[in-house]
């Protein structure tokens, strides 16, 4: 499986902040990445790649430069968002931008917390890129404490953090995805995770950090690896095995999802890489029962909703996801891209609230379908996966894949040939 996305784009920025050269393998390089790359360069990091390496050469935390042009995330919320928080404890100005999806999510629910230690911000209508951050390594160490759990609002706090003089603590009230918390280990360094009874995470920082650059494997992406394992389980005759899967236990909730639904999954650990464990994941062909997924499990699906979809939609009985109201702020309104183009394939879908019902079905649409992916990687991945059973189902814009997956379509014809 190719690199996971949430590392890579992690690995890439705590390297541009640790001193001295760090080589990454197996970096995910697709189109969100890039973004990333580009706007590390335009902050005064070195970074090149040398055959099937990444060489990054690190300025330390205080380490970035001004940049001379307007920093484009593109189409990525992590690169837009955690930047934003590594750039705020520095000295210096920058101008985020991104494309029209981009431009319509959410950059407030960064800064809000940011502000709060001394950062300043100019957004569009308040919320939005562009974006122009006015950084001081003077921030003041406080207690920080996420209202709605999100990967991302945290990152950009332990990034800001890592330059902050003082104790910084960071309180999630629900734990979610600890990517960046494992690359800390990896890199050696110190801080505190306090785990409290309610169920919140404190994190413990004491900087200004100096980060002594080391070498990082990026694990095989597991959101990836969803795609293949719903499709395997709603092909007839499927079997297949996955290879170099990250399984943090904050990123394969959607495994026990599926074989509560009767998915034949078996799970094998091998090694670890930077931190995090990782295996194979062998699947075969299963029939599907509906299940309810409850609206606790949204932090650690937000990126399988989609798929899961999908898997419902081939599966006997109603099938119910809660608690997603996280997934209107994604590159589309998922809620509304997922049930949508069910409706369209002929599968009864629909929503209530932030829920989603789907009913399975024993039969797609026989007409040409053709699927909005509203520029949704995730969307336009789910709905190639569904037309392994229906070749009238079309997807309008297959090239948006390259977010996350470039080689996905070849690596899906590959399998279809075994």
């Amino acid at each position: 499986m190719p690199g996971d996305k949430s590392v890579s784009h992690r690995a890439l920025i705590l390297s541009s902040m640790s001193i001295g050269k760090s080589e990454i393998t197996n970096l995910l390089e697709a189109d969100d990445i890039k973004a990333t790359i580009q706007i590390l360069k335009l902050l005064g990091i070195k970074i090149y790649k040398k055959s099937d390496k990444w060489i990054v050469h690190g300025n330390g935390t205080n380490g970035f430069l001004q940049p001379k042009k307007d920093l484009n995330a593109l189409n990525s919320g992590t690169t837009a968002r955690t930047l934003i928080g590594a750039v705020s404890s520095n000295p210096i100005k920058c101008r985020f931008i991104g494309d029209k999806s981009l431009s319509k999510r959410s950059m407030s629910r960064v800064t809000v917390y940011l502000e709060k230690l001394g950062a300043g911000f100019k957004l569009t209508k308040n919320d939005y890129l562009p974006l122009e951050t006015l950084g001081t390594e003077k921030l003041i160490p406080e207690e920080i404490t996420i209202s709605k759990p999100s990967a991302q609002i945290k990152t950009a706090l332990i990034f800001a953090g890592l330059n902050i003089a003082g104790e910084f603590s960071i309180r999630e009230k629900v734990v979610t995805r600890d990517h960046t918390e494992k690359l800390l280990q990896h890199l050696n360094v110190k801080h505190k995770i306090i785990k409290g009874k309610d169920g919140s995470n404190l994190i413990k920082l004491r900087g200004p950090y100096e980060i002594y650059s080391k070498n990082i494997k990026v694990a095989g992406d597991p959101s990836s690896a969803a795609f293949f394992i719903v499709g395997a389980l709603i092909t007839p005759g499927s079997k297949i095995t996955l290879k170099n899967v990250m399984l943090n236990p904050t990123r394969i909730e959607y495994i026990k999802v599926l074989k509560k639904m009767g998915g034949n999954i078996t799970v094998k650990k091998t090694n670890k890489i930077s931190g995090e464990q990782c295996g194979n994941i062998s699947v075969c062909y299963s029939k599907l029962k509906a299940v309810n997924i409850d609206k606790s499990l949204s932090p650690f699906l937000i990126d399988e909703y989609p798929i899961l979809s999908i898997a419902a939609s081939c599966a006997i009985g109603d099938t119910r996801m809660e608690g997603l109201s996280e997934l209107r702020h994604k590159e589309s309104d998922r809620i509304m891209s997922i049930v949508s183009n069910l409706k369209k394939v002929g599968v009864k879908a629909r929503n209530e609230n932030d829920s989603i019902l789907i009913t399975g079905a024993s039969s797609l649409e026989t007409k040409i379908c053709k699927i909005k992916s509203y520029g949704d990687h995730r969307i336009a991945c789910s709905f190639m996966i569904l037309a392994l059973l229906n070749k009238n189902i079309k997807v309008d814009n297959e090239k948006c894949v390259s977010i996350s997956y470039p080689r996905f379509k070849r690596d899906l014809v590959s399998l279809l040939r075994k």
